[in-house]
């Protein structure tokens, strides 16, 4: 089953490969986003304080990228792929980015073992009601 009927509308999944890659360029995004500030910032402030005000900005933009103009991480758009809610179809709210990465966040790798189901959805999507599909 490679696509899914939400609200009337026929969409087709994302693939495996595409959810991995689009993952893969979310965390080079998220690895600038520290890296960074805490460059420019290191040569002013305590190493610890760094670090705190690096981390804010990844962990925002990794709780809430699928929130982004048509459910699109950077990553995501990057290869072609979008966050949907599997009710409505509408783009991925950022209270559904929210609960989709923190069950990432939260359970890692484990989260990412449900990918292999039928629907392609890790853990997070199920908990948010959403799936990813071709853009």
């Amino acid at each position: 089953m490679n696509t899914v009927f939400v609200n009337g509308v026929q969409y087709e999944y994302a693939t495996r490969w595409q959810r991995f890659l689009g993952q893969f360029l979310d965390g080079l995004i998220y690895t600038a986003i520290v890296f960074i500030p805490a460059m420019i910032l290191g040569a002013f402030l305590r190493e610890n304080l760094v670090v705190v005000i690096a981390m804010l900005p990844a962990l925002w933009y990794l709780l809430f990228q699928d929130g982004m103009p048509g459910g699109q991480s950077l990553g995501k758009k990057g290869v072609d792929t979008r966050v949907i809610d599997a009710r409505t179809g509408r783009p991925c709210s950022y209270g559904q980015s929210f609960l989709r990465n923190l069950s990432l966040i939260v359970l890692s790798w484990i989260d990412w073992i449900f990918i292999f189901g039928e629907k392609h959805q890790r853990l997070g999507d199920k908990l948010a009601g959403t799936v990813v599909v071709k853009a």
